[in-house]
């Protein structure tokens, strides 16, 4: 008897492609060298999937849990008894795969052997380390056939790694897709949607990714459907209703609204409270931008941002902002600041903008504040590109600024170049070393930036934004939208948990150091650091000073700077034998937390074998348990209401039902013509228990919060949206008008403009300013 295909995976071809779709995420399958063309992945696509196979549970620990599978089990199928293991593989934390089977001289299998998916070992690369999830796991469980019945004949349940049920979704062993997901895939394949936009509703149809059976990798068509979006007519109001609800879900969600003199919605800013707790761990370094055009009222998105043990962009905080003036931006930083109960970063990196600068200064007086170097070499071209020796101004900037190692190299290469292209009366050039400490790499050693030297993080979260927002999206289209982007973030930072849970990179040396962070390091962070180990090789160091246990040493390096060309650069590292303290002249611990070539190279000239603590950052380490992983994203989910969930949850049982009845016309008449019946039965039962006025109400929202402007109460019902950005032109209707109607219209224009002016004569020219603290 062969491996069902619920058990093999996705060799089957299905008849009906409405009703099964195939996975394909195209992904390698690991197999072990040692079992090459017997060991396959139990990847179930079928719908005999678990839910199908039911097993006896036992309260385990006030929890229904699966018998553990025991020696002499038996089971009337194969896929019975694979399900069987598959289930308690994922109660427990690990994935399943098989190993090997054999054949009888039928050709029918009568023995298997289901292991750990971590098992086996991947032989090692000379040339790169491979990244492998093998540990040599002996877990496994091996059955065989007799007389139509699957014994279990002996099982091994000790594994040599750690398990987490809460990550054993990511095992390709426990992914599934129903013939409900397929048939919503191929239909919005069919429709011409985007992959991304249908996993999402898939997400948000099942509440949460981590209810989700399969990835975004493991759905064959790039196929999307994107939840349709029911606004109401006013985008302010609409807007202060999704933040009553978010408060309603989590107190600790934040949010403050600064009006005009017409209660018009001016600058909003928000913070969920994933996102606030998150701020205490990763708050250190924080990039702002606001570069970003969001939506038709053209108000800048400005997104606060950080970067998490991962190297990931991590989100704390987003605004909409009518302005980018300095009293515009003081509003918006002293709101943040009081959002991050007044924790100022230790550094901020923004664009160079003169009113950032100023609001900075004002509010964060103690934060090391820099200049996005990437921005300020691009605008080159605009302030030198008609020069005729532009290339080489180019050229020498840049070599002043990247190869000066200390200040006065900096200071004196510059003045080589003013001297050398007769610059000294250049404006631009003058403005930029009056703020060089904002921006020029040798000011800012010493300053930990977490790896984010430029704004691009900023912009990289912006880009994260494009596909779900664009130039005509609306205030609350927006804040949905912006909702679905950041749960896909939430998603693809648990991904990268798993990934270095359940996976390693294979160490470069035998230092006992890099042991250490190959174990407690995140996959990405270790990477970094085996980057400076490899180039140890380039590196060469020689004692130049001792006095007591404090030695200088002089490390050399080759540089590659292209095929054909490198050169030689001195740095100093600074030993202390005693402590084991080491510095190097260069800053890349200080400021990306990573150990540099340089004090590798003394530290294996020296023989160090251990570190002390200190060089072990918490900030990059994967085994913290940290605050925020622990807190339920506010976002607000389409199946928040609990008439949704009931909805969808019926939806699900009426597909099983209608392919039931769907594979003959009798039983298709016959069901059809009870639902008519339960329709008009349900309808008339809704009609006969509902206030008169319940349809009028069902489809329409309204928010009750109150916003107190200057001690006045005012309504959310009653707060103005910001003036639309209209295009250039004249309107089409304009053309259209006859010359009365013309006449008409001026006139009335006129009588609106002097009754607008009567009423801001007797409104107070103050700016009205309302903010909306978490309770």
């Amino acid at each position: 008897m062969d491996l069902p295909p619920s058990v093999l995976g996705n060799e089957c071809e299905y008849d009906d492609p409405l009703t099964q779709l195939p996975i394909d995420d195209g992904l390698p399958l690991e197999i072990d060298p040692q079992n090459a063309g017997n060991e396959t992945v139990c990847d179930v696509e079928s719908e005999d999937n678990d839910d199908n196979c039911k097993f006896d549970l036992k309260l385990i620990d006030g929890v229904e849990k699966l018998e553990e599978p025991k020696e002499g089990m038996i089971f009337n199928s194969l896929d019975e008894l694979a399900s069987h293991y598959r289930t308690y593989a994922k109660q427990q934390g690990f994935g399943v795969v098989q190993k090997n089977k054999k054949k009888n001289a039928s050709g029918y299998t009568h023995y298997i052997t289901l292991s750990c998916a971590r098992q086996g070992n991947r032989k090692p690369s000379s040339s790169k380390p491979v990244q492998t999830s093998r540990t040599g796991c002996k877990a496994n469980l091996n059955a065989k056939l007799i007389e139509a019945k699957w014994y279990v004949t002996s099982i091994c349940t000790n594994h040599n790694h750690d398990l987490s049920p809460s990550k054993a979704r990511y095992f390709k062993s426990h992914k599934n897709l129903d013939s409900h997901v397929k048939r919503k895939l191929l239909i919005n394949d069919r429709a011409g949607i985007t992959m991304s936009k249908s996993f999402n509703s898939l997400a948000v149809e099942a509440g949460g990714y981590e209810h989700l059976q399969f990835g975004e990798k493991d759905c064959r068509n790039f196929i999307a459907k994107s939840r349709h979006l029911r606004l109401g007519t006013g985008g302010a109001e609409a807007l202060c209703d999704y933040f009553k609800r978010m408060q309603a879900i989590n107190n600790d969600f934040y949010f403050a609204i600064d009006f005009d003199d017409d209660c018009r919605l001016k600058n909003v800013f928000w913070a969920d409270a994933r996102s606030r707790a998150s701020y205490e761990d990763f708050g250190d370094v924080v990039t702002f931008d606001t570069t970003y055009l969001t939506n038709r009222y053209e108000m800048p998105f400005a997104p606060f941002v950080g970067v998490n043990h991962h190297g990931q962009s991590i989100l704390f905080g987003a605004a909409l902002i009518s302005s980018e003036d300095t009293k515009t931006f003081v509003w918006l930083f002293e709101t943040w600041l009081n959002c991050m109960n007044g924790r100022s970063p230790n550094a901020i990196i923004t664009d160079q903008d003169r009113a950032m600068k100023n609001a900075i200064h004002k509010v964060f007086p103690n934060t090391r504040h820099r200049f996005c170097l990437w921005h300020i070499l691009k605008k080159l071209p605009e302030k030198f590109g008609s020069h005729s020796q532009y290339h080489a101004i180019k050229s020498t900037i840049r070599s002043c600024v990247y190869e000066s190692q200390t200040c006065d190299e900096f200071d004196a290469s510059w003045q080589n170049l003013l001297d050398c292209y007769n610059l000294g009366d250049n404006a631009r050039l003058r403005g930029l070393y009056s703020e060089r400490t904002f921006w020029v790499p040798a000011y800012l050693k010493g300053v930990f930036w977490a790896g984010m030297t430029t704004t691009q993080w900023s912009e990289s979260m912006n880009a994260f934004f494009d596909g779900y927002v664009h130039s005509s999206t609306t205030l609350k289209e927006f804040v949905d939208q912006y909702d679905n982007a950041l749960r896909k973030k939430v998603e693809n930072e648990n991904v990268a948990d798993f990934v270095s849970f359940n996976e390693m990179v294979a160490c470069l040396s035998r230092f006992s150091f890099e042991k250490k962070f190959q174990q407690i390091y995140t996959i990405a962070k270790y990477k970094e650091v085996q980057e400076e180990i490899k180039e140890v090789m380039y590196c060469s160091s020689s004692l130049i000073k001792r006095e007591g246990a404090m030695c200088t040493y002089q490390v050399t390096e080759q540089v590659q700077i292209n095929d054909a060309y490198t050169k030689i650069v001195c740095f100093i590292v600074y030993y202390n034998e005693s402590s084991c303290e080491v510095n190097c002249s260069c800053c890349l611990f200080e400021s990306r937390g990573i150990l540099c070539k340089h004090v590798i190279s003394v530290l294996t000239r020296v023989g160090v074998t251990s570190l002390p603590e200190k060089y072990f950052l918490n900030r990059w380490r994967k085994d913290l348990k940290r605050k925020y992983k622990f807190i339920n994203s506010s976002y607000d989910p389409l199946n928040g209401n609990p008439s949704a969930e009931r909805y969808f949850d019926l939806c699900k049982d009426m597909h099983i039902l209608a392919e039931i009845a769907s594979n003959s016309v009798d039983s298709y008449m016959k069901l059809k013509n009870q639902v008519h019946m339960l329709t008009k039965q349900y309808s008339d039962s809704v009609c006969e228990h509902s206030p008169p006025s319940q349809a009028l109400r069902s489809g329409s929202t309204t928010c009750n919060l109150s916003i107190d402007i200057d001690g006045t109460t005012v309504e959310s019902s009653k707060v103005r949206s910001p003036l639309v950005v209209r295009s250039r032109g004249k309107p089409p209707s304009a053309m259209k008008m006859s010359e009365v109607e013309k006449a008409v219209g001026k006139k009335t224009t006129r009588e609106r403009k002097n009754q607008a002016n009567d009423t801001n004569d007797k409104q107070s020219k103050k700016k009205k300013v309302a903010s909306i603290p978490y309770v």
